[in-house]
C-alpha cells in the first residue's frame, strides 16, 4: 500500500535523511520502501513523503515502533505534525518513464 505523508522538520533535510539512511534494518522490519522523500524548495522544515508498505500490518507495526519514533523525533522529525494518507490501489507511479532528479 502507499502511503502520502507531511511532517515538520526542526533539523532540516539532512538531518532527516542521515537518520533515514542508518534505519535500514527497521525499515526492513517494518515492510517499507520510500518511493519518494523531499522537502519543498522553499521551506527546508516541510517534509513530503510516498512510502510503500508491503501491508497495512507493516503500516501499523511502525506507528507503534517507538525506538523508531525516538530516532525520528531526534532526528529533528516533529512527530505529532506528520500526517499519513493511504492511497487507493489504483495508483500509479513511473508513468510514462522513470525520472532521474539529479
Amino acid at each position: 500500500m502507499l502511503v502520502v505523508t507531511t511532517i515538520r522538520l526542526s533539523k532540516g533535510f539532512k538531518a532527516w535523511k542521515d537518520m533515514v539512511h542508518s534505519v535500514g534494518d527497521k525499515m526492513k522490519e517494518h515492510g517499507m520502501t520510500f518511493v519518494f522523500a523531499g522537502t519543498q524548495k522553499d521551506d527546508d522544515s516541510m517534509l513530503h513523503t510516498v512510502i510503500h508498505f508491503e501491508s497495512e500490518a507493516h503500516l501499523k507495526s511502525f506507528s507503534e515502533d517507538q525506538e523508531l519514533t525516538r530516532l525520528r523525533a531526534e532526528a529533528g522529525a516533529i512527530v505529532e505534525t506528520g500526517t499519513f494518507t493511504p492511497i487507493t490501489d489504483e495508483a500509479f507511479i513511473n508513468y510514462p518513464m522513470v525520472l532521474n532528479l539529479k
